[in-house]
């Protein structure tokens, strides 16, 4: 179940120990999206759906290279969130971070996130 007024592209706001990270999110009709935020260096790929009348959860991955382009691991993203208003919602989210083996290195959750709609200006 997927929800239409999620569908098109959000700018994102995480609070991340105390700072405000920007991010864009990008969410297609049959569940698929598209993360970026300011504090990684790629983009994420995922998927999103319904929970609710006004709620949904999505996650996405990230691969993480160093600077030589070298595979150091991954980071695995989810994020709930509850609309506020057509064009804004909030919610919370969260990662787990992996080695490149796959083993688990640390995780958070909790952290507050906030999203307005932009569309194509007239």
């Amino acid at each position: 179940m997927t929800d239409p007024r999620l569908v098109g592209t959000w700018t994102t706001v995480l609070e991340d120990d105390g700072k405000s990270v920007v991010g864009l999110a990008s969410f297609t009709g049959d569940g698929g999206v598209t993360c970026y935020q300011a504090n990684t260096k790629n983009i994420g790929l995922g998927n999103w759906e319904s929970t609710g009348k006004d709620s949904f959860t999505y996650n996405f991955h990230i691969i993480a290279v160093s600077p030589e382009g070298e595979h150091v691991g991954e980071a695995h993203v989810f994020v709930t969130g509850d609309f506020v208003s057509e064009d804004r919602w909030e919610g919370s989210g969260g990662a787990n971070f992996y080695s490149p083996a796959g083993d688990l290195l640390r995780g958070h959750e909790g952290s507050k996130v906030t999203a307005r709609k932009f569309g194509i200006d007239k």
